[in-house]
C-alpha cells in the first residue's frame, strides 16, 4: 500500500512538473497562438460525436475498474486503458487475462480516435494529416516493438492508448465549441485560457511518453524503459525531416505541428509557416534534435551485454 501510495505521490509530481514545463512553453507561444480559427457547423459536430465517444471511452474504462462492468465486451479493453494510462505502473497487471477482443479494442479504438481527430482538427488538408500522425505513432510503435524484443507489447499499448485518447478528448471538447455560434474564441482571447490550454496541451503530449516509459519498467527496467520512451519520442519528432525533403519547410512545419497536436490548429499560418516565411533550419535543427534523441534513446534501451559486446 506504501509503495502504490508513493508511485502515485510520484505520478502528480511529474504530471505537475508537466504542467509547469507546459506552462512556460505556453508563455512562450502565446504571442503568435493570439487568433482561434473557427470550424463549420459540420466539423463541430462530427467533434461533439467524437467527444461523446472518447469522453464514453474512458468512463466505461474508469467505471470497469471498480465493478462488474468489467465483464462485459470490451470493457476490459477500456480498463485497461484508464489504469495503465493513469496508472503506468500497473499497465503489466491491467493487460493480463485479455480476451482477443479487448486486445484488438485497445489499439483500433485509440487509432480511431486519433484518426478521426486529426480529420477534424485539419479539414483543409483531408486525410493527409491524418496520415502523417498515423506514419508517426507507427515508427514511435516500430521502434518499441523491436526493442523490445520477445516481451509482450501490451502494457505500453494499453498506457499510450490510454495517453492518445485523453489527448484527443482535450482537443475534440475545444474543437466542439469552436463553430461560428461557440463560446471558445471568445474564451481563447481571455490570455490565462490561453496559456492553461496550451499547457495542458503539452504536458498530455509529454505524459503519453512518460506513461510509455513507466508502463515498460517491470519488463526492461529503468534504464532500459528510459530509453525505449526517448527512442519512441526522438523518432516521432525526426519524421518531419522527410517531409522537409518532400513538400517544402512551410507545408512540413505545419504538418509537423498538426502531426503531433500540441498547439492550436492552424497555428503556423499565424507564425507564417502557411507562407513559406519559417526558416527550414528552424525545422531541420528540430529534427536532428529528434534523431539525436533517437539515438540516446536506443543506446539507453539496449540490454547490457549488447551494449558491452559492442564495445570491443
Amino acid at each position: 500500500m506504501a509503495t502504490t501510495a508513493g508511485r502515485g505521490i510520484l505520478a502528480l509530481i511529474v504530471a505537475g512538473g508537466l504542467l509547469v514545463l507546459g506552462a512556460a512553453s505556453a508563455l512562450l507561444v502565446d504571442p503568435f497562438a493570439r487568433t482561434p480559427m473557427v470550424v463549420d457547423a459540420t466539423t463541430e459536430w462530427l467533434a461533439r460525436i467524437l467527444l461523446l465517444f472518447g469522453v464514453g471511452w474512458i468512463v466505461v474504462g474508469a467505471v470497469a475498474a471498480r465493478t462488474r462492468l468489467v465483464r462485459r465486451p470490451g470493457a476490459a479493453a477500456a480498463r485497461a486503458s484508464w489504469i495503465a494510462s493513469t496508472r503506468p505502473w500497473r499497465a503489466a497487471e491491467s493487460s493480463l487475462g485479455l480476451l482477443p477482443l479487448d486486445r484488438w479494442l485497445m489499439i483500433v479504438v485509440p487509432a480511431g480516435v486519433l484518426v478521426a481527430t486529426r480529420v477534424v482538427q485539419t479539414p483543409r488538408d483531408g486525410l493527409w494529416g491524418a496520415a502523417l500522425a498515423v506514419v508517426g505513432w507507427l515508427f514511435f510503435a516500430i521502434v518499441v516493438r523491436l526493442l523490445l524484443g520477445k516481451r509482450s507489447p501490451w502494457p505500453i499499448i494499453a498506457a499510450v492508448g490510454g495517453a492518445l485518447v485523453l489527448r484527443c478528448v482535450v482537443a475534440l471538447a475545444v474543437i466542439s465549441v469552436s463553430g461560428p455560434e461557440g463560446i471558445w474564441p471568445a474564451l481563447w482571447a481571455m490570455p490565462v485560457v490561453r496559456v492553461l490550454y496550451l499547457a495542458l496541451a503539452f504536458a498530455l503530449l509529454a505524459w503519453v511518453f512518460v506513461v510509455a516509459g513507466w508502463s515498460l519498467r517491470p519488463q526492461l527496467g529503468r534504464r532500459r524503459a528510459t530509453g525505449v520512451a526517448l527512442a519512441g519520442m526522438g523518432i516521432a519528432y525526426a519524421l518531419p525531416a522527410a517531409t522537409i525533403a518532400v513538400v517544402g519547410a512551410g507545408d512540413a512545419l505545419r504538418s509537423w505541428n498538426e502531426q503531433i497536436g500540441v498547439l492550436p490548429w492552424d497555428l503556423a499560418r499565424f507564425t507564417g509557416g502557411r507562407d513559406g516565411d519559417i526558416p527550414a533550419e528552424l525545422v531541420i535543427g528540430a529534427a536532428v534534435a529528434g534523431a539525436v534523441v533517437t539515438i540516446i534513446g536506443i543506446l539507453l534501451a539496449l540490454p547490457q551485454r549488447s551494449r558491452e559486446r559492442s564495445t570491443l
